[in-house]
């Protein structure tokens, strides 16, 4: 927007035409410097132009005409790129029956492909989430997503579920304190999604229909990458083990039974120390520091008064807080 005085020298410019910068310095009471910084503020706009004949004096244009000379520019300029964007998709989508006719083969000969970019990733996401029309079914490791990821896939899951399309995912009980995803689940469910937890999640998976199962690598704890399974015969084996979790996982919105003063997180670390994993292996599977882990064990062995790692889950599965 055009500061107080470029609005004054403009208004001065209209009413004074063929006005020079000692003119407006001498009639409105501002220095040249600040003369000169208003003249260019609304030359830029197309709201000054030298007066012909005049090499100091100035013109005021109109709003409309100024527009229309900025407008011009900009509308030729989207006309070329609109044009170059066609062209390229003309281009690319004459490569799609080679593509297809190459990818044949290869599918023959692998039924799983990798994906390393997060890009492309994103990319087959959103494709198969557009066709989608019988099931989507999520499997998420983890603490949960930012509450900017969380309020697209809301808007997207409840456009699925209008459509008919069944919506399940599976969390990690730690999640049930992670506001955000809380939220989020919240108002997926109230649309018919349906969620569940377990204690750990041990690999990050979609499935989409009968069509396409994504699978994280998971090489390293940073690894990005995607195995993207088209074979019908794989994604109906992922699909069944998602079903068996599924029946043993207990629902996301489910009150607590018991009264207890562990939070989700420290339930899902009591549950690791019952099954003697590592600080390091609880940590990874929660994604959470070690040092995060450490210090919620060393709070609940002081809370259960417990001498040791497997007493302290004993003690919390006899009170019923796991």
């Amino acid at each position: 927007m055009l500061d107080a005085t470029s609005v004054e020298v403009y208004r001065y410019a209209v009413g004074h035409p063929g006005w020079t910068r000692a003119d407006a310095s001498e009639a409105l009471g501002l220095t040249l410097r600040r003369i000169d910084t208003a003249i260019g503020e609304l030359s830029g706009r197309r709201l000054l132009s030298p007066q012909a004949g005049n090499g100091e004096g100035f013109v005021a244009v109109s709003p409309d005409v100024a527009l229309a000379d900025l407008v011009d520019a900009d509308e030729r300029a989207l006309q070329d790129l609109r044009a170059r964007i066609s062209g390229r998709r003309r281009e690319l989508s004459s490569l799609l029956p080679t593509f297809l006719e190459a990818r044949k083969s290869v599918l023959a000969s692998t039924s799983v492909e990798t994906l390393e970019d997060p890009h492309l990733i994103h990319r087959v996401l959103i494709d198969y989430g557009r066709d989608v029309t019988e099931k989507v079914y999520i499997a998420q490791p983890g603490q949960g997503s930012t509450a900017d990821v969380h309020e697209e896939s809301v808007r997207k899951d409840l456009e699925l579920l209008e459509n008919g399309v069944r919506r399940r995912t599976l969390y990690d009980t730690s999640t049930r304190d992670h506001v955000p995803t809380r939220k989020a689940v919240e108002a997926i469910a109230a649309g018919g999604g349906e969620f569940g937890v377990l204690p750990f999640i041990p690999l990050r998976m979609l499935i989409f229909d009968d069509k396409l199962a994504l699978v994280g690598r998971q090489l390293t704890r940073d690894d990005k990458a995607a195995l993207v399974i088209r074979d019908h015969s794989l994604i109906n084996i992922f699909t069944h083990l998602f079903d068996i979790a599924w029946e043993v996982s207990e629902s996301f919105l489910a009150p607590q039974q018991v009264e207890s003063p562990l939070s989700s997180m420290q339930r899902s670390i009591i549950q690791g120390l019952a099954n003697g994993l590592s600080d390091e292996s609880i940590a990874r599977r929660l994604d959470i520091n070690v040092r995060t882990c450490r210090r919620h064990i060393a709070w609940m062995l002081e809370t259960l008064r417990a001498d040791s790692r497997f007493q302290a889950a004993l003690k919390a599965r006899e009170a019923g807080w796991v």
